[in-house]
């Protein structure tokens, strides 16, 4: 049975509390336990609509998670999910934060969009070539993934999905207008750890690359009557394997052609 409105606003005001005091949340009560992903989505527009109202937020675009099949498996989720990207939680590279400020600092590198077109949702379905031609600059990013629940995964998605898709902050670099020549799919992504290597990856490593990924998003919010808006960021989804930060540490996720962003813990 849905949440009722009460049980969502209750939920909504949990998480951005527990946010605020930096305090850790076990897990959502289980009257207002979301116990499906449209439970988890009412609850973050919730939780959204509190920090427009109360922090002078304002939406600028969206992420996307779990956009591989290991992710969605270790979630024990089925889909890919969204979140929406906030004007107060969104940083120009080069960035910097404090690292008691958030609760596990997971660093992941992500090839963004930035939409040209607003997409109707009455066009549904969209594919890859649709984004294309909808698109109107990529650019290099790196989400901070955060959550005050103490075990994201134990968690589970319908609870990720009401905390704003476990969204903590976004780093962007300078979009690149002359895109369209480059393999987003085969874009090499590396990411280093105070000069050192840790890990790399590519743009395939979202399920279908960034503009299949963001093809998913386009239709997902059509389902719901929303659409991507000219002007709107869509954060694609990890391209390496997520890293857990830690303060005095130093990290830049260099995606080649389309430039590199750094960011610091201190």
């Amino acid at each position: 049975m849905p949440l009722t409105p009460n049980r969502i606003l209750e939920a909504a005001r949990l998480l951005l509390d527990h946010r605020r005091r930096g305090a850790v949340l076990a897990a959502l009560p289980e009257p207002c336990r979301p116990q499906s992903a449209e439970d988890g989505y009412a609850i973050q527009q919730a939780l959204i609509a509190l920090r427009v109202e109360e922090e002078q937020a304002r939406p600028i675009g969206w992420k996307i998670g779990a956009t591989n099949p290991a992710a969605r498996e270790m979630l024990g989720v089925v889909e890919p999910f969204f979140g929406i990207l906030l004007s107060t939680l969104t940083s120009d590279a080069p960035a910097r934060f404090t690292a008691s400020e958030m609760f596990q600092r997971i660093v992941e590198p992500e090839i963004a969009l930035e939409i040209n077109t607003d997409l109707d949702p009455a066009d549904a379905p969209f594919d890859a070539d649709a984004i294309r031609r909808a698109v109107r600059a990529v650019l290099p990013a790196i989400e901070i993934v955060d959550t005050p629940l103490a075990d994201g995964i134990a968690a589970g998605g319908p609870s990720l999905i009401a905390d704003g898709g476990a969204h903590g902050r976004w780093v962007r670099g300078t979009p690149v207008a002359g895109w369209r020549d480059l393999d987003l799919i085969e874009q090499r992504v590396t990411l280093t750890v105070d000069g050192a290597l840790v890990c790399e990856g590519r743009g395939g490593n979202v399920e279908g690359g960034p503009l299949a990924a963001t093809a998913w998003l386009a239709n997902a919010l059509a389902v719901r009557g929303l659409g991507l808006k000219a002007g709107d960021f869509v954060s694609t989804g990890t391209t390496t394997q997520p890293i857990a930060a830690t303060a005095g540490q130093s990290l830049v996720a260099d995606f080649g052609a389309i430039g590199s962003i750094g960011l610091r813990f201190d």
